[in-house]
């Protein structure tokens, strides 16, 4: 039954979106300081990357996926480039309270960079594989039907993390002081640094 793969795909989206990364960093401190709603619909750019990656593994593209891993190394760099330009605009912004502004084309904006950074980490779609094959789906591509099933499964399952790590982090941030978002911000870019030099590390040495 075909069905059944939605549930599946849903508990794939979830493991693969949950590991504290990069865009797990930047949601969390969305969520603290411009509110659950904004950190929400910023990560739904990594959950459209998740489902995309998902998709293409689904599908059994081992041809584009062997092709995404031979610039791995590269994609990563790039990735890594732009969590430092992140860093350094956090880590000398001095954000107020009162100034801070939710709007639409700030949420959009934020959205496409979270997307970009996922679709950097070519990694993800050989995770995506992975699990395929340790659940004994490696065969998924043989039906469109299943494949699209634990696709929309892993969108939707990814998206709901970023649901749970949303508004858990905007309820235990209580009143914030210009002071607090100050540290929040030098902290979120102190781990993006972190993020950014293994991969240059691991890519480079």
């Amino acid at each position: 039954m075909s069905l059944i793969y939605l549930p599946w795909g849903i508990f794939i989206g979830l493991i693969m979106a949950a590991p504290i990364g990069p865009v797990n960093i930047i949601c969390i401190r969305r969520a603290m300081t411009k509110g659950p709603m904004n950190s929400y619909i910023v990560g739904q750019g990594a959950a459209l990357a998740d489902g995309l990656f998902g998709a293409l593994a689904a599908f059994g593209l081992t041809g584009l996926t062997k092709i995404i891993n031979s610039y791995n190394g590269m994609l990563q760099i790039a990735g890594a480039i732009a969590l430092i330009i992140i860093g350094i605009k956090l880590w000398f912004s001095h954000p107020h309270v009162d100034d801070i502004e939710d709007t639409f084309k700030d949420r959009l904006k934020a959205a496409a960079g979270t997307f970009l950074l996922t679709i950097t980490n070519p990694l993800t779609i050989l995770g995506f594989v992975a699990i395929f094959i340790g659940l004994g789906f490696g065969d998924m591509g043989d039906s469109i039907v299943n494949a699209a099933f634990i696709s929309l499964g892993i969108l939707i399952g990814s998206s709901l993390w970023w649901g749970i790590i949303s508004y858990g982090s905007a309820r235990i941030s209580k009143a914030l002081s210009d002071h607090h978002l100050e540290n929040i911000n030098k902290l979120s870019a102190s781990i993006l640094f972190v993020f950014s030099l293994v991969t240059f590390y691991r890519n480079l040495f």
